[in-house]
């Protein structure tokens, strides 16, 4: 009985000061910092933009809010904010356009 309160003890120690040599010698940055405003078209320009560029078909560069950068042409219009954007032959995108940053002709 005597062995398992030392072991229990000496494991408690163990972590106890494991945790703080963690905390007093490491900064891991933990803490959540606000999300960085990004500049985006407002929602009306981009649906009138993606609607225009969906009836005349034409080719586009849509830049993601994460800055990724897609060229091609949206093909079909699933509802009022979501479109189907084809890249290539083989490799289509569903673009949702809270999602994306601006839309720019080719």
């Amino acid at each position: 009985m005597q062995a398992k309160q030392l072991r229990n003890h000496f494991t408690t120690n163990l972590i106890n000061n494991t945790t703080n040599f963690i905390n007093n010698n490491f900064d891991f940055n933990l803490q959540v910092d606000p999300k960085p405003q990004l500049k985006q078209m407002p929602l009306m320009q981009l649906e009138f933009f993606a609607e225009q560029s969906f009836l005349n078909k034409y080719s586009v560069v849509i830049t993601m809010l994460n800055d990724q950068q897609l060229q091609g042409k949206f093909i079909s219009k699933v509802n009022k904010n979501k479109y189907v954007f084809k890249m290539n032959s083989a490799l289509f995108e569903i673009v949702m356009l809270n999602q994306i940053k601006s839309i720019n002709l080719v």
